[in-house]
């Protein structure tokens, strides 16, 4: 058997949306048992937000790599087959609206009862504690309350108008990602387990803490600037040869500048006096930008890439999510895996984005239709008799699929 980084590390998921399904499925793609915990009438909201629970996309691509088990929490017996689970795992994550967890007798102060060396993991919106730790929070309302999207737009843009792209729930999950894992450190050299609370507004705050500086310490109130950049030109994306067609472009120094004009072929307002040097380019940084895209827009960006990396200037391809699977460096690091799920079929997922030496890391397994794995974590994990099973999925306690999870 394979020997994985994470291997005889357990988790246990009470997550639902981005943050805490993601951090498990990061953990679960190097070797951690996950399991998560959901039931039909508490289910993970990403299960919602279409017409079958089983094939929601969002929810296929952060539920990867895990077991699940349906578990009615809000019964008595639901909250104990929880802490028995508890009780045999290393980590425990929930992002769960706050006060949730100790509504159902499972926040850290009652599962270090049962399990005292626990890593307890809580991202909550705001946290614990404070006058909005209860409020509920979204990756995209996120980033409108850490200030990123009043940047994340152009100056002419007449509202903050960034991508619904919840990039504070990612950062979020790969942060818990460090944490959890230096407390397994802390834990594998002291026995202690702990706490880990992460606020995700703070998370999102983290993201743009220079421009923080830029106030604090200039008094200077920092404005979107678009594609553009104060300290580089040309730094935009163009339009290129072909319909709706682009590449991006970075000229920082005055080197790389004299090397984009080598490799443009020295038009003659590259001779210019105004673009000469670095505060001249980001004076006249419209004209400047009109002049480049003369130049894309003769050619594809493909090419245009190869031509200026080539020349030593950053460039590339603005691609969109369906073309940057067929990119050539992308197939070569193996970025895109195929994974294969009883209810959505064949679909193409991002891989695990790291390789680590002389280790084979697990294949990335696909996310569990609703219960699962019920029984089988009962039997193996739990040690449950297949009678003691039975009695308890008729009681509502434990939840099994209501459809064949094997492909056809």
């Amino acid at each position: 058997m394979a020997d994985f980084p994470l291997q005889g590390i357990r988790v246990i998921s009470f997550g639902t949306g981005g943050v805490i399904p993601d951090f498990g499925k990061i953990l679960g793609e190097l070797g951690a048992d996950v399991i998560k915990v959901e039931c039909r009438e508490n289910p993970d909201f990403m299960r919602t937000i279409g017409a079958d629970p089983d094939n929601i996309a969002g929810f296929n691509e952060s539920n990867r790599n895990k077991r699940e088990i349906g578990l009615n929490m809000k019964t008595e017996k639901g909250q104990e087959i929880a802490k028995r689970l508890i009780k045999v795992a290393d980590i425990v994550g929930e992002n769960l609206r706050g006060g949730v967890m100790k509504s159902l007798n499972l926040d850290y102060e009652s599962v270090r009862k049962v399990k005292p060396d626990i890593i307890y993991i809580s991202s909550n919106g705001y946290g614990s504690g404070g006058p909005y730790s209860e409020y509920q929070a979204y990756g995209p309302m996120l980033s409108a309350f850490s200030g990123l999207l009043s940047l994340w737009c152009h100056p002419t843009d007449p509202y903050p108008a960034g991508a619904n792209v919840p990039l504070p729930d990612h950062y979020a999950s790969k942060m818990l990602v460090v944490a959890a894992l230096a407390a397994l450190d802390y834990r594998r050299r002291t026995g202690k387990g702990q706490f880990v609370d992460m606020s995700q507004v703070e998370m999102a705050a983290n993201m743009i803490g220079e421009y923080c500086l830029e106030y604090t310490i200039n008094e200077r109130v920092p404005q979107p600037v678009g594609n553009r950049c104060p300290y580089a030109a040309p730094h935009n994306a163009y339009r290129c040869k072909g319909n709706d067609q682009w590449c991006a472009i970075s000229v920082f120094t005055d080197a790389e500048w004299h090397s984009f004009c080598r490799a443009i072929g020295n038009p003659p307002w590259t001779k210019e006096a105004k673009f000469a040097d670095l505060p001249g380019r980001l004076k006249h940084v419209d004209e400047l930008d009109k002049h480049v895209e003369e130049w894309t827009l003769q050619h594809e960006p493909r090419e245009i890439m190869i031509v200026l990396q080539n020349a030593g200037v950053a460039a590339g391809v603005l691609y969109r999510p369906a073309e940057i699977l067929d990119d050539p460096q992308l197939k070569w690091l193996n970025a895109i895996v195929e994974v294969d799920h009883p209810v959505a079929g064949k679909r193409l997922y991002p891989g695990i984005p790291f390789h680590i030496s002389d280790v084979t890391l697990p294949p990335s397994r696909p996310a569990p239709i609703l219960g699962q794995h019920t029984e089988e974590i009962c039997r193996e994990v739990l040690k449950m008799s297949p009678d003691e099973i039975k009695a308890l999925i008729e009681e509502g306690v434990l939840e099994v699929p209501t459809r064949d999870t094997q492909k056809k």
